[in-house]
């Protein structure tokens, strides 16, 4: 199978709704990460691990390849399409995305394991609302039906 064509139910891919989402959500998520990262706790990150965050173009461009990812993960597993399922599935890659890593990172630069379940909360709930986004995306403008009755 060949997967940039098609998906596993061999419907083809709907790139145009995959790049819309992969920029819009990964904009939002990006955007999010920086009022929380560099202003709403700007403090707890400082006091908590020394991060500052400074690296926004770089981290733009992990943004937009985890919306990506997102985007085509969501259009191929996600049956029903809906709000709640897009949230769902946001907080699920959230987790996926940095629990495992902060938890090695933990290990390997003696993280405090505090923060790390609390990175993780905070990427459940940063990529719930990528998840979100996508899913605006796939869910909305349905194609009006011009059949007349």
């Amino acid at each position: 199978m060949n997967l940039l064509s098609e998906t596993t139910s061999t419907k083809p891919l709907q790139w145009k709704k995959m790049i819309l989402s992969t920029l819009l959500s990964g904009v939002t998520m990006w955007v999010v990460a920086g009022l929380w990262h560099t202003i709403i706790a700007i403090h707890y990150y400082k006091n908590e691990t020394d991060a500052d965050h400074e690296g926004i173009g770089i981290i733009a461009i992990a943004y937009i390849i985890l919306a990506f990812f997102m985007s085509y993960l969501y259009q191929t597993s996600c049956k029903k399409k809906t709000i709640w399922e897009g949230l769902f599935f946001g907080g699920l890659i959230g987790v996926l995305w940095v629990f495992p890593h902060e938890l090695a990172m933990a290990g390997a630069h003696s993280e405090p394991i505090p923060y790390v379940f609390k990175n993780a909360i905070w990427h459940l709930f940063e990529q719930s609302i990528g998840g979100f986004v996508v899913s605006l995306v796939y869910i909305f403008p349905k194609k009006k039906n011009n059949k007349k009755t």
